[in-house]
């Protein structure tokens, strides 16, 4: 597909800003144009020329261009929170691989007034993932595979993170090198750029890339280990 994202719209993020101080329902309902008009084709485009730019890298992500499939809704599920406000207030889209979008590997992208988040891998492994996850860490040839590829985020500037135990999980020796990957319930990596004009213009598709490349190669681990 043809690349049609040329940034997101000042009126776009602008709106995100006002929407962070008046998160009620009737401000956003008389405001919403900038919403439909502005920020859904904005992300909708972005998302489906990061999926065309990894193609070579990333072949098999998958891009539903509708709110609930690799655009997230706004609205927010106050039901077990004690923060009511109904509205999240920044724009976020997904592109992910496999069948089930919420065990699969993934990578998102938030875009809020003042920076950009890339988020990449699985927040929160499954019990059958888990299981697997703590046996390939052990094995030396893919544990060794899987510290070389957070290797490689780290010097692209992503971070490791993901929930993780207090303390090694049976089984696993206090100093086995690689310990703390033992810990991990889930795994993934961020990276959070400061805004400014960049993310009104091309610039934006540029590092969210840089940022995507950078995470390939534990979204390969991910894949081929935890979800083949």
């Amino acid at each position: 597909m043809s690349e049609s994202f040329a940034g997101i719209p000042q009126r776009g993020l602008a709106f995100l800003a006002e929407l962070a101080e008046h998160n009620e329902k009737e401000w956003f309902d008389a405001h919403r144009e900038a919403w439909d008009n502005e920020l859904l084709p904005a992300m909708t485009a972005l998302c489906g020329a990061l999926q065309a730019r990894l193609s070579d890298v990333l072949p098999n992500l998958t891009f539903v261009p509708r709110v609930g499939g690799s655009l997230y809704r706004l609205n927010r599920d106050v039901r077990f929170s004690r923060d009511k406000r109904p509205y999240e207030t920044h724009a976020e889209v997904v592109l992910w691989e496999g069948a089930d979008k919420q065990s699969a590997p993934s990578l998102n992208l938030r875009v809020a007034p003042q920076e950009m988040c890339f988020i990449g891998g699985l927040q929160l492994f499954e019990e059958a993932q888990l299981e697997r996850y703590r046996k390939r860490v052990m094995n030396e040839e893919s544990g060794d595979a899987l510290s070389a590829a957070l290797g490689a985020a780290k010097k692209r500037g992503l971070l490791a993170e993901g929930e993780k135990l207090g303390k090694p999980p049976r089984g696993v020796p206090v100093d086995h090198p690689r310990v703390e990957l033992a810990k991990h319930k889930g795994l993934f990596v961020t990276q959070t750029l400061k805004g400014g004009a960049w993310m009104s213009s091309h610039e934006l598709l540029d590092k969210a890339e840089a940022a995507a490349r950078g995470y390939a190669p534990l979204h390969e681990w991910l894949r081929t280990h935890l979800c083949s």
